[in-house]
């Protein structure tokens, strides 16, 4: 069981600001973990590496796919370079005239040509520079140089991420000053280069974090995209890995007497296969802490006998090095997970197969870059939400992307992303629109219906060109005995309006189904007037717990919603249906990852495709909706940073246009809410809308 305990002293001293304009971190108040009592265990080495160095340092450890008793450990020497061991500890290769302290490696590094290695970076200090080597074991290991990463910091650690959906490479390093400074990287030409360069090629960083005192270690969980930084003398603090995740950080833990450390010196990962493992930390005093990867509770402490003080570790496939580095003749020395399962607190929960980050890699996940991207929008945080569009079938070129700022108002943009207008007008969250509502007396226009948090209402609108003068976005008057009494709009009876989505049956019917966030939803009826719109509220469906994104497929009269926790939902669209609907698409953490949010549908006359935003793992599921809902693949949208777009993450609301736009956009677009957004140098930006070209993701999901 885990408790917490908030240390409102530690959390004021961390409310400090900085002054680079890379940071990205965000202070909050912390609670600091404090777990129920672990007693110490202690337990025997069973492996020594052969040789001694007085400065032995960290380790990495890199596991051979095809065979494991070439695997190979990596150990930086300080002054005396690097030593490469056996898994029986036999030294095999040493490189020489550098002075290295920090090492990570990862696997499966792609260039454009398709050309692949397994990448091994060594911390380079002295140099202020991190050095990058590809690294075999076929016959007789193999080190070749690909490259060195000038860095503005002496990053005394040094830890890589892969991101297992689009495969982007990116190296984070410590310093004993506080900085953790982090490189998107490539390889190309077959050298490691970084992606952003200033105008004589240098490096640029896409992150900068002033995280505190004295920085020991750092480790990345590419499976959960999570940042760990062992700030030595306070606690373990985690962090979004991707340059734009700026949620707020979290500690791990602490030192005594809030928590459960006394000073941290390293940091690495143990993945198992049912999904599960542990945060290793290698602490001076306590010795081996194992934290579930999960939630962070403690594990199990370890003393090993014979090792005073462990400040460097590297999990391996069958067991975990330590290095010894106060013993009189400094080594490393290996746990096997055996003598680790001996211990009574592994007894219900043996370690047996373990795995490498190569095996996290994401399969099925097709990835397409961004092509566009509108203005951000004017409010920072949590603002824009869901975009729709509008075709101006007269001139496909001078369509119009309708966004939300949940903070403020609707956005109108044109297809190159520039603001048009903004409506400052209530708190809408979700917008859809009608492309053509006819009034008594002849009158066609689009109709767009829009959910207002400030007065919990349906709010409507007039969609049309941006010119002449005019404004795309114009506000329609609700009337009736449903509009509410201070603003001309609809009055849900929702207790908070949130997901929104039209529909116009094959008989011209106009409709509204709206959501809220106790799980009840509302169909209204829209009466289209010379004088206004009449609503009414015909019908009312439910979902367990709370839903936002919604869609209707006109081809079958069917209503899908997304229930954020649980999947996706059809019901009939019909007024006169049926209230009672079927679970069709279940979140199960692979096809769809918690939460469930945008709905769109794709529908060009050959496919007729249901589109779900998979927020936990910024990917977009797609579906056969004329195949029982057969899942036919996931792709993610990456940057393009040649043309300086970032790709999309977190994505809330998303559309998809089928209709062809000039030659600009021949089979349609996709468009979605980016929930973290930078520009080309990676500095913070507020949110705003991604465009993707649809053949890019047919042909992308073809593969």
């Amino acid at each position: 069981m885990r408790r917490s305990l908030l240390s409102s002293i530690i959390a004021l001293s961390l409310l400090t600001g900085c002054n680079s304009d890379k940071t990205k971190t965000v202070y909050v108040e912390t609670e600091i973990p404090k777990s129920d009592v672990v007693a110490t265990e202690s337990l025997a080495t069973s492996t020594t590496a052969k040789t001694s160095y007085d400065d032995i340092g960290d380790g990495a450890y890199w596991l051979n796919s095809e065979d494991k008793t070439k695997s190979l450990l990596f150990v930086t020497l300080e002054g005396d370079g690097l030593a490469v061991y056996n898994p029986a500890g036999d030294e095999v290769e040493r490189l020489e005239n550098i002075e290295a302290t920090g090492a990570d490696i990862r696997y499966g590094i792609k260039a454009d040509n398709g050309d692949s290695i397994d990448l091994l970076a060594v911390a380079l200090p002295e140099n202020n520079s991190i050095g990058f080597y590809s690294v075999s074991n076929k016959n007789g290991v193999v080190l070749n140089d690909v490259g060195t990463l000038t860095t503005d910091y002496a990053a005394e650690g040094v830890c890589l991420h892969k991101n297992t959906t689009n495969g982007a490479l990116l190296l984070t390093g410590v310093t004993d000053d506080g900085v953790a400074v982090q490189y998107k990287l490539k390889y190309q030409d077959g050298e490691i280069k970084s992606v952003l360069a200033d105008d004589n090629a240098q490096p640029i960083a896409v992150r900068e974090l002033e995280v505190g005192g004295e920085l020991s270690a750092c480790i990345v969980d590419d499976e959960t995209s999570t940042l760990y930084i062992a700030e030595q003398d306070l606690g373990i603090w985690a962090y979004g890995a991707d340059p734009e995740d700026i949620n707020s950080r979290q500690i791990v833990d602490s030192i005594a007497p809030l928590g459960n450390l006394q000073e941290i010196e390293a940091l690495d990962l143990l993945y198992l296969s049912d999904g599960k493992g542990y945060l290793v930390v290698g602490d001076e005093g306590k010795g081996m802490m194992l934290y579930n990867r999960d939630d962070w509770a403690l594990k199990t402490n370890i003393q090993l006998d014979g090792v005073d003080e462990i400040k460097s570790l590297a999990v391996a496939n069958n067991g975990i090095w330590v290095g010894n580095s106060e013993a009189d003749k400094p080594v490393y020395e290996k746990l096997s997970y055996r003598t680790l399962n001996s211990a009574p607190s592994f007894a219900q929960s043996p370690i047996n197969e373990t795995l490498s980050s190569a095996n996290l890699a994401a399969t099925g996940i097709a990835l397409v870059k961004v092509v566009g991207e509108t203005a951000p929008v004017d409010d920072d945080g949590d603002a824009a939400d869901d975009p729709a569009f509008w075709l101006n079938q007269a001139d496909p070129d001078n369509s119009l992307i309708i966004g939300t700022n949940k903070q403020g108002g609707l956005v109108a943009y044109n297809l190159d992303g520039k603001e048009l207008q903004y409506l400052d007008e209530g708190e809408p969250n979700n917008v859809d629109i009608i492309q053509a509502v006819t009034t008594p007396s002849g009158e066609t226009y689009s109709l767009a219906a829009a959910s207002n948090r400030e007065f919990n209402t349906i709010a409507l609108y007039k969609i049309q060109a941006a010119s002449g003068g005019n404004k795309p976005i114009v506000a329609l008057d609700a009337i009736g005995d449903n509009a509410h009494n201070e603003v001309a709009q609809l009055r849900s009876e929702l207790n908070e309006v949130y997901g929104l989505c039209t529909y116009q049956s094959s008989t011209g019917a106009n409709y509204v189904f709206i959501n809220g966030k106790s799980g009840n939803i509302e169909q209204w009826r829209l009466d289209i007037t010379d004088n206004g719109i009449e609503g009414a509220l015909v019908r009312k469906l439910q979902v367990s717990s709370q839903p936002e994104g919604c869609v209707v497929d006109p081809t079958s009269d069917t209503l899908y919603v997304g229930e954020e926790d649980a999947g996706i939902w059809a019901f009939t669209a019909d007024e006169a249906g049926s209230t009672d609907g079927k679970f069709i698409i279940e979140i199960d953490g692979k096809q769809i990852v918690a939460d469930a949010e945008g709905l769109t549908i794709y529908n060009d006359g050959t496919v007729n495709e249901l589109i779900v935003s998979s927020q936990g793992n910024h990917t977009y599921a797609v579906y056969d909706l004329d195949n029982n809902y057969r899942y036919k693949g996931s792709f993610a949208l990456t940057a393009d940073d040649d043309n300086g777009l970032d790709g999309a993450s977190e994505t809330d609301g998303i559309h998809a246009v089928s209709a062809t736009i000039s030659d600009r956009f021949p089979q349609g677009l996709f468009l979605v809410q980016d929930g973290y957004n930078v520009d080309a140098s990676y500095d913070d930006q507020n949110q705003n809308f991604k465009m993707a070209d649809w053949r890019d993701i047919a042909n992308a999901l073809k593969q």
